[in-house]
């Protein structure tokens, strides 16, 4: 009993043994409280992983289950990339018909000291849920290149991710019936429709005829030698052509002859529209100032002011087709005409609504034409570019939201160039050199106009 009594009151060899029993569970506790943290650490990263998965998904522009997925795992397995999470995996994927996404995913976080406790470790789970669609009602005019150079399948491509872009909202936007679209075709001229003849923002002359007698003096052909045939180059909407020309080095011409005969000019109106003076040129405003309507001029299919009827958006992207040189200043100038309240049409909600409003130019050439008020004759590129770069930036100012699609067009060009400086900001100018991904091109565009956002 005095022994025991001696060695409980002999401090001098107790203290690495008291140490020793007070110190175990302190590191053990501290062990499992970074155990703790690392698990809570890799859920937040796993639970971030999931949100851009999902995002990524509703803003892909996608519809069908399979190729969602895909995309959702792709972008998951590149975001989580943590070292302590074993046995990680998605268990759930599904889409419901209004379009909301849900992720559910799973892993293992290993344990140190903690395993004295949990041997197999700690499970972590996430749920992640975005919803595509938008919370604003959204107007967006697209302001095609109907131009010569697009004939054939470019025009095709160009027809096919319309068509895409439609299809996305359409089933996006089902059942909110948040979205409206303008189609607005352009190439020299835009064509506003003759149901606008009498309109009073429009200054066109009624449909006339004038004939006249007329006399013309010419010189017939009597003998030509060393004639041979040559190959010409002329250029379309500076698409290049070739053509046959004779060429004669020796001709003998008879006497003048004069032939003289009425002659009936028809001057029509098809809805062909030019350009007001500058600036108006470049502005929505003073619908007072009419716009001029150019007789026997030659320009595309009409515009098709905002609806969300699909039917007739289609049947006017199916009416397309290609004609004459490019000048895409006036194309911008009208699609964000259709996106007003004001005139020259009416239909868009004003600017401080809960309204987005979206202008997606395509093209697939450098302007070729420049105005010479009222008509559109001359070739002064430059000055095309600054119209184009006038309006565009005007349509910003105001809140247009801009989109530039470029197919084959050199990126060091001018009107390349230009064209980036078009668009809302870097992202939103798209370049390709094949016309075949042009679908590609505005199906994402599409996801990024129905701003996804996380409901969970």
């Amino acid at each position: 009993m005095k022994s025991l009594t001696a060695m409980l009151s002999d401090r001098s060899g107790n203290f690495a043994l008291m140490t020793a029993l007070v110190a175990t569970p302190v590191i053990i506790a501290s062990g499992i409280a970074i155990d703790m943290i690392t698990a809570y650490a890799t859920r937040t990263e796993m639970q971030n992983a999931a949100d851009a998965a999902v995002l990524a998904a509703a803003s892909s522009g996608e519809t069908e289950t399979a190729k969602l997925k895909t995309i959702a795992q792709n972008s998951f397995q590149a975001n989580f990339k943590s070292a302590f999470a074993t046995e990680v995996s998605i268990t759930d994927f599904s889409v419901t018909p209004d379009n909301r996404i849900t992720l559910k995913a799973k892993a293992k976080t290993p344990l140190t000291l903690a395993k004295l406790i949990r041997p197999e470790g700690i499970d972590v789970k996430i749920l992640s849920q975005a919803q595509s669609g938008s919370e604003d009602d959204i107007e967006i005019a697209l302001v095609l290149d109907n131009t010569y150079s697009m004939t054939g399948q470019k025009l095709t491509d160009l027809k096919a991710a319309s068509n895409a872009l439609l299809d996305v909202f359409e089933k996006m936007d089902a059942k909110q019936k948040k979205a409206r679209f303008s189609i607005v075709p352009f190439s020299r001229y835009v064509n506003v429709g003759m149901s606008y003849r009498k309109a009073g923002w429009l200054d066109v002359k009624d449909d006339y005829s004038t004939t006249a007698r007329v006399c013309t003096k010419s010189r017939p052909i009597i003998s030509q030698s060393g004639c041979t045939t040559v190959k010409k180059t002329g250029y379309n909407d500076g698409v290049p052509y070739t053509y046959n020309q004779k060429i004669c080095s020796t001709t003998v011409y008879g006497d003048e002859v004069e032939t003289c005969s009425n002659k009936t000019t028809t001057y029509k109106w098809t809805g062909c529209v030019g350009s007001r003076n500058n600036p108006l040129d470049t502005q929505d405003v003073s619908p007072d100032k009419k716009y001029p309507g150019l007789l026997n001029t030659s320009c595309g299919a009409a515009i098709t002011t905002l609806t969300s009827d699909y039917t007739k958006l289609r049947a006017a992207i199916k009416a397309m087709v290609a004609n004459d040189e490019t000048y895409i200043a006036p194309g911008v100038l009208w699609g964000w005409n259709t996106l007003s309240q004001g005139e020259p049409f009416t239909d868009g909600k004003t600017y401080d609504a809960d309204v987005k409003k979206f202008i997606i130019i395509m093209t697939d050439g450098t302007n070729t034409v420049s105005p010479t008020y009222p008509t559109h004759t001359k070739s002064d590129v430059v000055k095309s570019n600054t119209l184009m770069s006038s309006v565009c930036q005007n349509a910003k100012n105001k809140g247009v939201t801009i989109f530039t699609v470029a197919v084959g067009i050199d990126k060091t060009s001018s009107t390349a160039v230009e064209l980036g400086k078009c668009a809302s900001d870097a992202d939103k100018a798209v370049l390709v050199q094949e016309s075949k991904k042009l679908v590609g091109v505005f199906e994402t565009i599409a996801g990024q106009i129905l701003t996804p956002r996380l409901t969970m």
